[in-house]
């Protein structure tokens, strides 16, 4: 598994680079956004570690260019930067975890095999890869999503939490379960990143947005 760390810092760079070849990972290193992409262009990777404060460019900015180009490859943001708004706008931008400096390593390993888990197909015998809810169609091998037939693009983050709901249509789910299932990990954060999740995707599948119901002081669910 190759997995590229975006890291200006030499230490943590030798530090993390070391932690991974002892787990059996591939680690490639880049110390700005620019190798990164470079590094992104000629090889295959299968997750980034990303510092957010970079010199040539913030990653958040990085994050923006990921959905555009590389959006199905898993993000965990690596950072100091401990407020809840960048989280927040971390997540909204597609990021699949965030860990803040400093952290121990043997929770960043954890929380990589928790992110690859969530990306693999399932291969059991009675895997679901296509789902059709009303006007939705979801291909899970493509990663994939059409609403009235129109293609519709989605962060990871969006495309799982549609897969939960249209797994389950007219379920209720809570913004703490939708957290826990689509982020993957138990979330001691503010649940609004789920409420402007749905309004992105809202945004998206007009007109056919009425599909994403609100159930007042629960949570959310599929209407078909």
């Amino acid at each position: 598994m190759n997995i590229l760390i975006i890291e200006d810092d030499s230490s943590i760079q030798m530090l993390l680079k070391l932690s991974l070849e002892v787990e059996g990972f591939h680690p490639m290193v880049a110390g700005t956004i620019a190798s990164g992409l470079d590094a992104l262009a000629s090889a295959s990777i299968d997750l980034i570690l990303l510092d957010l404060m970079l010199p040539d460019q913030s990653g958040f900015e990085f994050l923006k260019t990921l959905q555009q180009s590389y959006k199905e490859i898993p993000v965990i943001v690596l950072t100091a930067k401990n407020e809840m708004n960048d989280k927040i706008l971390g997540f909204q931008l597609g990021a699949d975890d965030y860990l803040t400096k400093p952290f121990e390593t043997r929770e960043l390993i954890m929380r990589i095999r928790a992110v690859m888990r969530r990306m693999m197909p399932d291969t059991t015998a009675h895997a679901v890869e296509v789902i059709q809810a009303g006007v939705i169609e979801m291909d899970r091998n493509e990663r994939s999503l059409k609403v009235a037939g129109q293609l519709v693009k989605t962060t990871s983050k969006e495309f799982d939490f549609l897969w939960l709901l249209c797994k389950n249509p007219k379920k209720v789910f809570t913004r703490e379960h939708i957290l826990d299932q689509v982020w993957g990990f138990e979330y001691y954060g503010q649940t609004r990143s789920v409420d402007m999740m749905v309004n992105r995707l809202r945004e998206k599948i007009k007109p056919h947005d009425h599909v994403l119901a609100t159930v007042h002081g629960m949570g959310y669910k599929l209407e078909v």
